[in-house]
């Protein structure tokens, strides 16, 4: 697929399921069109950028790797992003990173993730809780939080702090992780989501 033909479809006013295969196999096979998808996050007042960051999620699924060339300008945009379609994109995959860094202590991550890129992350985290978001994003956050919390010793006491604040007014699913997170934290176990 040539870059303008990816463009085409990103852009066309058919957002629908047919075209999200062909995308993400078009980033799969040619990394240089993750520059186009941040490119497109990066207008946060295009609701494009909800597509795009959707197509990058789908991409690094498949193979996280896809965003590795990329990290810097992706940790650098994430404070940036408006809808809560490309936060939630983003806040999950950079649980995804943290889960290879902390979980899978993969040596392709450790190598590439900095201690720069980490604080974007942890800066944004924290703030998508704190504005109380969609409760997708402040799940991805959270645990993103936990992990890190187990490298940046005073993460943890402010992440309790943050889930308790939120927990009257949270879902179901968000007060089940939030516990399950607390608990791991005050027993110094580590606590791994299945789905990951």
């Amino acid at each position: 697929m040539t870059r303008n033909e990816f463009i085409s479809i990103l852009k066309s006013e058919s957002r629908d399921y047919k075209n999200r295969p062909i995308l993400v196999h078009a980033v799969l096979e040619q990394n240089e069109f993750v520059s186009i998808l941040l490119d497109n996050m990066a207008l946060a007042e295009d609701e494009n950028s909800n597509f795009s960051a959707r197509i990058l999620e789908l991409a690094c699924k498949k193979d996280l790797r896809v965003i590795l060339p990329s990290l810097e300008v992706f940790s650098d945009l994430v404070a940036k992003l408006k809808f809560d379609g490309s936060s939630r994109a983003s806040a999950k995959i950079i649980e995804m990173l943290t889960v290879q860094y902390f979980i899978k202590i993969n040596p392709v991550y450790i190598d590439r993730l900095s201690h720069e890129i980490f604080e974007k992350f942890i800066e944004r985290c924290f703030d998508w809780m704190i504005e109380n978001r969609a409760i997708a994003i402040q799940a991805h956050s959270m645990y993103a939080l936990y992990l890190l919390g187990t490298e940046y010793d005073w993460i943890h006491p402010e992440l309790i702090l943050q889930i308790e604040r939120n927990l009257p007014d949270s879902s179901i699913g968000y007060q089940n992780r939030g516990k399950k997170i607390i608990k791991a934290i005050s027993s110094g176990k580590l606590f791994k989501l299945q789905a990951i």
